[in-house]
């Protein structure tokens, strides 16, 4: 290791140790900049080995499959090298990639910049194209182990022969992923239609509706023209009651306001109501979008309930603040599920909202919590976001996806893969969506 690597590394570890104490001794606003900052450190720290990876493999095959320049022949043909064009895309698409994360900072305004939406949907590329390397590396040397420890093997052979082949159609499925996921994320929010059936709902009451909005995440890749088709989608729906469970936006008001705008067009006859994800803890200042979203008639669960009466069913609205509330050091600001449940009846029907699956875990598994809640509406999981990460947050989350009941508590739950995304405007087919929840007595 030269001396030159050896200080680069010594400054980053210094910076990174400085930042962590830094995180430790601060709190509310001030804390979540350093997160945020410390987090863009290391992931652009991560990206740099990730990205001297990347240009190897997809070099090699580049200089294997692509002719280099001809000194005989056409004079313009010599002058055209399909290799440096190749390996100038290939910069500039890595350059995009790693600039992505300071549109978090820059170009910020009511509609997504063009240049901040492709930088993001070059990252989500840059991922799968990553993942497929790595799959295609795996391949490779397992079977090359085997050609030279154990016996000679024509599966290696193969791979060996056409590696370039493989480490371009990494690159080709990276790139179609990202189409496909584009696709998603610019078409409408497909509408999800749930009934549950309620024991505390009389029978001589209606049903109620809910319409559950999870992670809008309005951001520099969500912007009003989405919100406003949103909000046009849900009010179509009439539903009795919009809950919004948290994750609404990944920055602050004044950046933010504009696309934000469209929410105070939500109409419901019970109301809209709102609780915090985590993102209101880890990109904006959560007390201005509690500022915002009260002068739009949107109530805030603020580890509180509202009582109602609607189509002839007590309910109780109840939410809590986010799970991760705690750790990003906000004062006034934790999960306190008790204080959010407390003055609820046990004759009313109680919703709450509760952004992360994990929460609803934690109602579930307290014999007196459970006793409260009739129906959890979760968010958080995004169903995975992107196909590689499908098995994370199976193992991440006691709920990823769709309506559960748990027989033990008589409790339901819905988790909804969002109406949205975070970052990257790319997701899996079908999961961007407006969940429809349709409350009716048991027969």
């Amino acid at each position: 290791m030269n001396l030159k690597l050896k200080i680069a590394i010594a400054i980053l570890s210094f910076i990174h140790i400085s930042l962590a104490i830094a995180r430790r001794s601060t709190d509310g606003v001030a804390h979540h900049r350093l997160v945020r900052l410390h987090t863009m450190l290391i992931t652009s720290t991560v990206m740099l080995m990730s990205s001297y990876y990347m240009w190897k493999r997809i070099n090699f095959s580049i200089k294997t499959l692509l002719p280099s320049p001809n000194p005989v022949g056409n004079r313009r043909l010599r002058l055209l090298c399909l290799q440096d064009v190749a390996q100038a895309l290939l910069l500039l698409f890595l350059f995009l990639s790693h600039i992505a994360l300071f549109f978090y900072y820059i170009l910020l305004g009511p509609e997504p910049n063009v240049i901040a939406i492709t930088a993001l949907s070059f990252i989500a590329c840059y991922a799968h194209i990553l993942i497929f390397l790595l799959i295609a590396d795996i391949l490779y040397y397992s079977t090359r182990i085997i050609h030279n420890k154990v016996s000679a093997n024509s599966v290696h052979t193969y791979l060996h022969e056409n590696r370039s082949f493989h480490i371009m159609l990494a690159v080709i499925l990276g790139f179609m992923f990202m189409f496909g996921g584009l696709y998603t994320t610019h078409t409408d929010p497909v509408v999800r239609e749930a009934s549950i059936p309620m024991n505390k709902f009389q029978s001589s009451g209606g049903n109620v509706s809910i319409a559950l909005l999870s992670d809008i995440h309005i951001g520099p890749s969500v912007g009003r023209t989405r919100i406003a088709r949103i909000v046009e989608l849900t009010n179509a729906l009439k539903p009795d009651i919009i809950a919004i469970a948290g994750d609404l936006a990944d920055g602050l008001v004044r950046d933010f306001h504009g696309a934000a705008e469209p929410l105070c067009n939500l109409k419901a006859p019970g109301g809209v109501y709102f609780a915090t994800g985590n993102h209101e803890y880890m990109h904006g200042n959560v007390t201005e979008w509690f500022w915002f979203l009260e002068n739009c008639n949107i109530t805030i669960l603020h580890n509180q309930n509202k009582h109602i009466t609607i189509n002839g069913q007590k309910m109780c609205m109840a939410g809590a603040d986010d799970i991760y509330a705690v750790r990003a050091h906000v004062p006034g600001h934790g999960m306190d599920l008790n204080k959010a449940l407390s003055t609820c009846e046990s004759d009313s029907t109680n919703v709450l909202l509760a952004h992360q699956p994990n929460a609803a875990k934690v109602v579930l598994n307290d014999s007196n919590l459970s006793k409260k809640v009739n129906l959890i509406l979760s968010g958080h999981t995004h169903g995975g976001q992107m196909y590689p990460f499908v098995p994370i947050v199976h193992i991440a989350n006691a709920f990823v996806r769709g309506q559960y009941y748990d027989k033990k508590t008589d409790t339901y739950v819905y988790v909804s893969a969002g109406v949205n995304y975070f970052g990257p405007p790319i997701k899996i087919f079908g999961g961007c969506e407006i969940i429809f929840i349709t409350m009716n007595s048991k027969p």
